[in-house]
């Protein structure tokens, strides 16, 4: 199935359906989406130079409400986000790089993750810009 990136902003990956993921005002690897490991994908983050950023990525045809929480993480091993059912890697968060994220995902076996946000500094600052985030994400 062909794969839609429907929103990229202050990111960017280096395929259009995934692979490293690079912030776009100091270039560094941020994480990085496995390719094969989802059917949506939807990342928010705020890097540590301060850029903040968003991705959605779905198959194509394949919709998802992200207004609904499932409140189930993947597993995490060397910051690698892995599917609890199949095993598949969904995707990395570079330890260091990130000041926090939040994600909603399905892999292909049709389990679904999300995480809410946590911060760590400046919170009201961030939690206020998070909000403007998540009101471009939905459609």
């Amino acid at each position: 199935m062909k794969r839609t990136v429907r929103k990229v902003n202050g990111i960017h990956p280096l395929h259009p359906n995934g692979s490293l993921v690079f912030c776009e005002t100091c270039e560094k690897i941020l994480g990085s989406i496995n390719e094969r490991g989802y059917n949506y994908i939807n990342i928010a983050l705020v890097c540590t130079c301060g850029n903040y950023g968003k991705i959605e990525i779905i198959k194509g045809g394949h919709e998802n409400d992200i207004t609904k929480s499932v409140n189930k993480m993947p597993k995490t091993n060397l910051n690698v986000n892995i599917c609890r059912r199949c095993q598949r890697p969904l995707f990395q968060i570079t330890d260091g790089r990130v000041k926090s994220y939040s994600f909603y995902a399905e892999c292909v076996c049709g389990e679904k993750y999300d995480r809410k946000v946590n911060f760590d500094k400046r919170l009201g600052e961030t939690l206020k810009k998070y909000s403007e985030i998540k009101k471009t994400l939905q459609p």
